[in-house]
C-alpha cells in the first residue's frame, strides 16, 4: 500500500481507516500549539527539558521548558521541509528534503552542512560520543564521527532485501552509545551494525515500518503499517509483534521504560500501560481528525517515574500533550 512512497508525504491521507483497539479510550489530550492549515510538523525530539520540533517550510521549534511552550527558530534562507531531528547535550541535528543536514552546536543557531547527495533523509539519531547516523530514500545511510559536522555515505548491500532487488525506502534510525546502530524502513526491514561496517537483516515483513524508539529499560519498540508494533528485549537482536487490534498506519513510537508504551499514527494515538498486553486508543477530535507524525517526552520538573510530559507532532503544525 504504501511501498516505495515517503511516509512523510503519505500523511495527507488523514481519511485512513482504523480500528479501534481494545480497552477503554484514554483521557484526552491538549493543544499545546497550532499552526496554519498547510503547516505540518515531522519530528521532534528532547534530551531532558530542552527540545526540538521541525516540519514544513523548514521550520524548526525550540523549547526549554519540557515542551510547555515553544518558538520558532532562526534557519537559513531557502531550507525545504525537514523531516527528522536528534539532540544530545545541547548539540542539535536536522535533516530533510534534498539531502538537507543542518546543525547547531547551541541548538539555537542553525547552519547548514556540505550535503552528502540529494536523496531524502527522513531520520537523524545522535548519540553521546559524537556517533551520528541519518537515513532516508532509496536505501541511503549516511554516517557522522563529529557530531554531524561532516558525513560519509554507509554502502550497504542491498541484495536479497528488498523487492526484485530494490532498496527500501529507510524511515527511522537509533545509534545508541555503544555504537550499536539499528535502522527500520521498507519491506519490513530492521537493520543493525555494531560499526557502521558489517550490516545485518534481523527482521522482514509485509508492513512496513516507519518508528522506531529505544526505552529505558533496554526494549526496543518498532512500528508501522496496519496497526503493526513489534518489541525487542535483547537489544534489537530479535522481533515479536504486539498485536494492537488497530488498523492504523503507525509512524512513532515512545516508551518510558516502566511499561508505558505510545504510539502515534494516522488518525490515531494508541496507548499501552503494561508493556503491550493491552492498548487504549485515545478518543478525541484532537486525534480522529488529524495525523500524528511523531511522539516523544520531555522531563518534567522532578524525576519521579511518571515525571514526563508525551507529545505528539504532526497536522497543521499541531503540538499535542497527551494526559499523564
Amino acid at each position: 500500500m504504501l511501498r516505495r512512497v515517503v511516509a512523510a508525504s503519505l500523511l495527507v491521507f488523514a481519511g485512513a481507516s482504523v480500528t479501534a483497539s481494545e480497552g477503554p479510550a484514554s483521557p484526552s489530550p491538549k493543544a499545546i500549539r497550532s499552526g496554519g492549515a498547510h503547516d505540518a510538523l515531522f519530528d521532534l525530539a528532547f534530551d531532558g527539558r530542552q527540545g526540538i520540533a521541525v516540519g514544513a517550510f523548514g521550520t524548526i521549534l525550540g523549547s526549554d521548558d519540557g515542551g510547555a511552550s515553544w518558538a520558532p527558530l532562526a534557519v537559513p534562507a531557502k531550507t525545504p521541509v525537514l523531516l527528522g531531528a536528534a539532540i544530545r547535550a545541547g548539540h542539535c541535528l536536522a535533516v530533510g528534503q534534498l539531502g538537507t543536514i543542518l546543525a547547531a552546536d547551541d541548538c539555537r543557531q542553525w547552519r547548514p552542512v556540505a550535503p552528502v547527495g540529494n536523496a531524502r533523509l527522513m531520520a537523524v539519531s545522535l548519540n553521546g560520543r559524537g556517533q551520528a547516523y541519518a537515513v532516508g530514500a532509496f536505501g541511503t545511510v549516511l554516517r557522522s564521527t563529529d557530531g554531524g559536522h561532516a558525513w560519509q555515505p554507509v554502502a550497504i548491500d542491498w541484495t536479497g532485501v528488498g523487492e526484485g532487488g530494490a532498496e527500501p525506502h529507510l524511515y527511522d534510525v537509533h545509534v545508541g552509545d555503544d555504537g550499536m546502530v539499528t535502522i527500520v524502513g521498507e519491506f519490513g526491514v530492521i537493520l543493525r551494525s555494531a560499526d557502521g561496517v558489517r550490516w545485518q537483516v534481523v527482521h522482514r515483513g509485509e508492513q512496513s515500518l516507519f518508528g522506531l524508539a529505544q526505552a529505558g529499560d533496554g526494549n526496543t519498540y518498532a512500528v508501522g503499517q496496519a496497526g503493526t508494533v513489534l518489541a525487542s528485549t535483547d537489544g534489537g537482536a530479535s522481533w515479536k509483534a504486539l498485536p494492537t487490534g488497530s488498523a492504523a498506519i503507525l509512524t512513532g513510537v515512545w516508551g518510558d521504560g516502566h511499561g508505558r508504551i505510545v504510539a502515534s499514527g494516522i488518525n490515531t494515538i494508541l496507548r499501552s500501560d503494561d508493556g503491550g498486553a493491552s492498548w487504549r486508543r485515545i478518543d478525541s477530535r484532537l486525534v480522529t481528525q488529524a495525523w500524528h507524525q511523531a511522539v516523544t517526552a520531555a522531563r518534567r520538573d522532578g524525576e519521579g517515574q511518571g515525571a514526563w510530559r508525551v507529545m505528539t507532532a504532526g497536522a497543521a503544525g499541531t503540538l499535542l500533550e497527551l494526559a499523564p
